[in-house]
């Protein structure tokens, strides 16, 4: 195994291992943000429902709606941060 084949193994391994850290803090930061959306949302948009409450309690068409509405913004801010 020559130099420069032992040189660009590891170049291609530090850019893999390069890109898989960005994409792990990029989704946990989608997350915490997506999250912080769904938090402000219910706080203030939705005033008299509760979901966090309403899941807890076996509300499944709130759960549906929360996770849907979660997926929905990850989906955007995946789509604008880009």
């Amino acid at each position: 195994m020559s130099i420069l084949s032992a040189i660009t193994s590891l170049d291609i391994l530090f850019s893999s291992v390069l890109s898989l850290f960005i994409n792990l803090v990029y989704a946990a930061f989608t997350t915490v943000l997506a999250l912080g959306i769904l938090w402000g949302l219910d706080r203030y948009l939705f005033k008299k429902i509760d979901f966090i409450e309403e899941i807890q309690n076996g509300n499944l068409a709130a759960a549906v709606f929360a996770g849907f509405f979660l997926l929905s913004i990850c989906l955007i801010l995946s789509f604008t941060m880009r």
